[in-house]
């Protein structure tokens, strides 16, 4: 990883039902767009697919702000305002999607496809916070980072904030269902359940996602 993660998008693409196909198509053209260091800037771009919904999602990440402002103003997103009014439930909340990476956890693969990086299958979990437990939620994942290191199936993980909210997330991928279960059997998955009556408003927010494509820097 040339550098670490601080800020990032998360950005939900709701398909027409009529569409659903068209939109992983796009992903498709949108990960050839990010292929040979066009944004070098940009230190991951993930597309994924929630399981058993016609919803998207873009997941990126950068060391600084320049970054995302150029991948804001750049190609994928031009190509997606262009199609959203054709392929889109809804139009992307990229505003929404602004998010700070609290920890992180990146290792490649090794091996899998080349679109994929080897991963294919990942999580996206959304914690909201107890107005008074802001902070004990925000140490909690920080605190996390050294639990999912010792997680060797756990090749990429981030500990998420959306800023100005109460609203914090989980973002990880796996190689295979076997590292996406062991992960939820582990110790960060049980940690968070036992609190979260103390800390949240409620459970956690837990989607399965299929990996369609990935670049890493």
């Amino acid at each position: 990883m040339s550098a670490e993660p601080k800020i990032g998008l998360l950005v939900p693409l709701h398909a027409k039902p009529e569409q659903v196909g068209a939109v992983a198509d796009f992903l498709g053209v949108g990960y050839s767009l990010m292929t040979g260091n066009q944004e070098p800037e940009t230190l991951q771009w993930f597309a994924v697919k929630y399981e058993d919904q016609p919803i998207y999602a873009i997941f990126d990440t950068f060391a600084a702000e320049s970054g995302r402002k150029a991948h804001i103003n750049g190609k994928v997103a031009a190509a997606l305002g262009a199609n959203a009014s054709t392929l889109l439930a809804q139009g992307p909340d990229i505003a929404g999607g602004h998010i700070d990476i609290l920890a992180s956890k990146v290792k490649a693969t090794g091996s899998g496809s080349e679109v994929t990086k080897g991963l294919t299958k990942g999580l996206r979990v959304l914690l909201k916070a107890k107005e008074s437990k802001v902070a004990a939620v925000r140490e909690f994942l920080k605190g996390a980072l050294p639990l999912v290191e010792a997680e060797p199936k756990t090749p990429v993980w981030y500990a998420i904030e959306f800023p100005g909210t109460n609203t914090f997330g989980i973002v990880d991928f796996f190689a295979d269902a076997e590292g996406l279960d062991l992960h939820l059997k582990g110790s960060v998955a049980s940690a968070l359940f036992a609190s979260v009556d103390e800390l949240l408003e409620g459970s956690p927010d837990v989607v399965k996602t299929e990996v369609l494509g990935v670049t890493l820097q």
